[in-house]
């Protein structure tokens, strides 16, 4: 999903990974939180050095929970179309999509997958079907999509909404004003603990802000990191 916007910033060095269980990572020992999937970055970012973050969704708390672990690895933090709290009904749907993956019946995967990339699209322009089966051919066998809805399940009891205070890193919420996934409400429960954030909400823009708005969302990132991070 990052690789059109890598080439909106191919300027920059930029580094894209397959969440554990997607596409060329393996699932390995799932946990199913969000701490491992943190460490799993954190192990990355050893690597490369200290980098600016950017998360859409669960990769978002991905990136805000590194954010507070490690800040000597983080520049700056760019969370897109984030919750940091996750409510009943949220936790509900999360429930429900891991009982479909565990059923496996792929008619039914499918048609899932394409409700909701429809629901995650403002732009009426946009076919979601190609979408819908490169989201599916990521997930694979769905070992990676349960274990991800099950970090968003944890987060029910254990929300990693405490920590963001903990961050001191500069921090960029961008949200879709018909996102109704991560409502606005959302991005200022955030905005509430956050100390050094900036907020910007793109008008008629759903969840897949890397597909309804693109280039919006590359200009956005480009010049906050600029003014907030600097560098390359």
């Amino acid at each position: 999903m990052w690789a059109a916007f890598q080439a909106e910033l191919s300027d920059h060095a930029t580094i894209a990974y397959d969440l554990r269980g997607h596409g060329g990572t393996p699932l390995g020992d799932a946990e199913g939180t969000v701490a491992q999937l943190g460490r799993d970055l954190i192990s990355i970012l050893e690597s490369f050095g200290p980098s600016t973050c950017i998360g859409f969704s669960l990769g978002g708390v991905v990136v805000l929970w590194v954010a507070a672990e490690r800040p000597d690895l983080v520049e700056g933090v760019v969370a897109v179309a984030t919750s940091s709290v996750v409510g009943s009904a949220a936790a509900k749907a999360m429930t429900e999509r891991i009982r479909l993956f565990e059923n496996g019946d792929p008619d039914q995967l499918r048609s899932a997958i394409l409700e909701d990339t429809r629901s995650q699209l403002a732009r009426t322009d946009y076919d979601p079907e190609p979408l819908a089966a490169a989201r599916l051919a990521a997930i694979g066998t769905g070992g990676g999509y349960i274990n991800g809805a099950r970090a968003v399940c944890a987060m029910r009891s254990d929300p990693i909404h405490q920590r963001l205070a903990e961050i001191v890193a500069p921090v960029l919420v961008v949200s879709g004003e018909r996102d109704m996934w991560c409502p606005r409400r959302a991005a200022e429960i955030m905005l509430e603990q956050l100390g050094r954030a900036r907020f910007v909400e793109l008008p008629d823009v759903g969840h897949l802000l890397t597909d309804d708005a693109l280039h919006r969302l590359a200009q956005i990132v480009r010049g906050w990191r600029e003014e907030e991070v600097g560098g390359g």
